[in-house]
């Protein structure tokens, strides 16, 4: 559900990405279901994993390894061995993290420096106990390590936080001489509540309450708190009685308030053909309002389910005697009639069409297909584009202009557009960013999933606005948008002759139409 404050969407952001260890795929020779997990050793003659599936240590024999892959992808592992197995490892390790103990960097006259920080789950207020190693604790006839010294001998609390440092001072009567590197370790318990995935009419079905439920399952199996059904019945009937199924803020906080819980998953599902659906499920953190883990799935529905809303690949309200052209991209070789391209494209795996030099990062090695009519600026118009990016894509372009590199200029020459990162990127991942040529660019928002996400650029009058459908799901609270007052005054260099609607760069895309 949108939340409008002065003409711009409010949505939660969402964090960086939880800290885990790499994940491996193992394919072997004897083509049996891969192995994923996380590497626990190697050598020239053996690989060591922790499936993640089996909880188990398993050895292989390299002579009998067809392929190790690393760094195997969170999302697709999620599809190689199911959403409530990935996420459910994902919430130990965020849970594992907000325990982590950390050491005193720096000891001012006033200020305590820790190592740990927000992406440690660390929040002003929060108390840290401090301990000192003052040695082991040997056997005398065996000299074996039975214990190390280590009394706790201050409590510290936050003031001030940073991503990867905390700013402390020292909490009650005691004033002990605190010296760098003495341990610090934070009481952050993580409590999880569940809450049922719904379809964005608010039902749920079988398949869905069983995905809740074997999530649930599988967290308290890894010795992770939850807040158990009962507890959430009526909460969560009162609370999604609008269904704000992701959650604003507020909502989110006050779940929490309620069940004790410190996060929750929320989900919807948005069909996806007859008898399939798109699962979309976040971690959310219920103090700050958060996204802390965001992915999605594929499932199989009931046909209940799966028909209870209309696809919305290319959906979009119109006012009467509106002309409407476009299709998906990928039903044919042709393009649609509205569009045209200098570029070759080929066939996507989604259904839709790369472009070539979709690959490519810099601005100049990129193609671009835009629109016939080349004078947009002058009338009115919704523009869609739907697109997915790919483990290997970096940046995707969609716009008003041609689209096409300046020579001199890192971008592109007499545009105005969005430029949206892959979540996949190390640099920047999921940022979306507005940049109008050589007058510089902003970001307005970030995507935490590859797709698909609808982008709709509207003009009526002089006013334009680019919004962003993150998940292509329809209005919810991962969903933003930025609107430009005067167009021909924020881009004086657009013009009758040169302003055709265009999209550029990486990512499959899957659908574009145009209304006037």
């Amino acid at each position: 559900m949108f939340v409008f404050l002065f003409g711009n969407f409010a949505c939660p952001p969402v964090s960086a990405q939880v800290s885990s260890p790499p994940l491996f795929k193992v394919i072997l020779k004897d083509n049996s279901e891969p192995i994923i997990g996380t590497l626990l050793k190697q050598d020239p003659t053996s690989v060591t994993i922790q499936d993640i599936h089996t909880k188990t240590d398993v050895n292989f024999e390299r002579s009998n390894v067809k392929e190790v892959v690393t760094p195997f992808a969170f999302d697709d592992a999620v599809e190689s061995i199911g959403l409530t197995e990935m996420l459910s490892w994902k919430i130990a390790q965020v849970a594992a993290q907000r325990k982590q103990p950390g050491r005193i960097a720096k000891v001012s006259s006033q200020v305590i420096y820790v190592t740990l920080g927000t992406n440690s789950g660390i929040r002003e207020g929060t108390k840290l106990d401090v301990f000192r190693n003052e040695g082991e604790i040997k056997d005398p006839v065996s000299g074996e390590v039975i214990a190390v010294e280590r009394p706790k001998i201050a409590e510290i609390q936050v003031v001030e936080t940073h991503e990867k440092y905390s700013k402390a001072k020292l909490f009650g009567n005691l004033e002990p001489e605190l010296e760098v590197g003495d341990e610090v370790e934070p009481n952050l318990d993580l409590r999880v509540a569940v809450c049922p995935i719904r379809d964005q009419n608010g039902n749920t079905a079988d398949e869905t309450l069983v995905m809740a439920e074997d999530l649930t399952t599988r967290l308290v199996n890894r010795r992770v708190p939850v807040v158990d059904r009962e507890s959430l019945g009526q909460v969560l009937d009162e609370l999604l009685v609008q269904n704000s199924i992701l959650f604003d803020p507020k909502t989110a906080r006050k779940l929490g308030n309620l069940t004790g819980a410190t996060h929750v998953v929320a989900g919807k599902i948005v069909p996806n053909g007859r008898t399939r659906g798109i699962v979309y499920a976040r971690l959310i953190d219920v103090q700050t309002g958060r996204i802390v883990i965001a992915t999605s799935t594929s499932i199989s529905l009931p046909r209940a389910l799966a028909g209870s809303a209309p696809n919305r690949t290319m959906e979009q309200r119109t006012p009467a005697r509106t002309v409407r052209t476009g299709n998906s991209l990928g039903e044919s070789r042709s393009l649609p009639s509205f569009l045209t391209t200098r570029s070759r494209y080929q066939k996507g795996e989604a259904g839709g069409i790369r472009i070539q030099g979709y690959n490519e990062f810099t601005y100049r090695n990129q193609g671009v297909i835009f629109t016939k009519d080349i004078g947009c600026v002058s009338r009115d118009f919704t523009f869609e584009v739907v697109l997915q990016f790919g483990p290997e894509d970096m940046a995707a372009n969609i716009g008003l202009g041609y689209g096409v590199a300046d020579r001199s200029y890192n971008g592109l020459k007499d545009s105005v557009y969005l430029r949206l990162y892959s979540p996949s990127m190390r640099s920047e991942p999921g940022v979306v960013k507005l940049n109008r040529f050589k007058l510089g660019e902003e970001i307005i928002g970030e995507l935490a999933t590859a797709g698909p996400h609808l982008v709709r650029i509207t003009k009526q009058g002089d006013t334009v606005t680019f919004q962003v459908d993150s998940g292509n799901d329809g209005p919810s609270d991962d969903d933003f948008e930025t609107t430009i007052a005067n167009i021909r005054e924020f881009a004086p260099f657009l013009h009758s002759k040169n302003s055709p609607l265009f999209f550029a760069g990486a990512g499959e895309f899957i659908g574009a139409s145009i209304s006037k």
